[in-house]
């Protein structure tokens, strides 16, 4: 099959460590030469009131394909899935050859510290947001779709971005994209 694009979807509850793992990823990719785009969906759709999931999902569609047009073949892309729909048309919206669903997980109590360590105390949504992540680190273990599984209990984001390069490596989506 002849790829045209890649899309490395990082996925999991607030806290897991999405975008401390993409942070890192993305300086284990330049180590080692291999070009990416990187996105946060999120920023899509963050403001009062927050967008609602059609409309960030265009929003990515359109941004995926400006890089797409700049170049961009591989793309790194974190984003909250709650559920298989949510996952589904994600990967729907980035009109990817590939795309690669990476979980990342962390049992309930430490997603809710790392989230309460992380936002402002006098954030209205602050509260909310600790038990809605709760919630998520249990049921988003369950996703249907996950190619691949990786927790980050007790483990610094480095050393999770090596596993997960690693993984993508054996996966053969680290190799120059335009290949057979």
């Amino acid at each position: 099959m002849h790829e045209t694009n890649v899309v490395i979807v990082l996925t999991g509850p607030p806290g897991a460590g999405k975008t401390s793992v993409l942070e890192r990823l993305t300086t284990e990719f330049e180590r080692d030469g291999v070009e990416y785009g990187a996105l946060e969906s999120e920023q899509l759709g963050w403001g009062s009131p927050w967008l609602d999931a059609e409309v960030e999902l265009m929003q990515l569609t359109a941004v995926l394909d400006l890089q797409k047009q700049a170049g961009r073949r591989r793309f790194l892309l974190a984003a909250t899935t709650e559920t298989s729909e949510d996952l589904g048309a994600l990967i729907a919206a980035t009109g990817a050859d590939r795309v690669v669903t990476v979980l990342l997980t962390a049992p309930a109590e430490l997603v809710a510290a790392r989230l309460d360590a992380r936002e402002p105390d006098d954030w209205p949504g602050k509260q909310q947001l600790i038990e809605h992540a709760r919630g998520l680190a249990e049921t988003m273990p369950k996703l249907a779709g996950i190619d691949v599984r990786i927790s980050t209990a007790d483990r610094h984001p480095a050393d999770v971005a090596r596993q997960l390069r690693d993984t993508l490596r054996d996966l053969g989506v680290l190799g120059p994209v335009g290949a057979t």
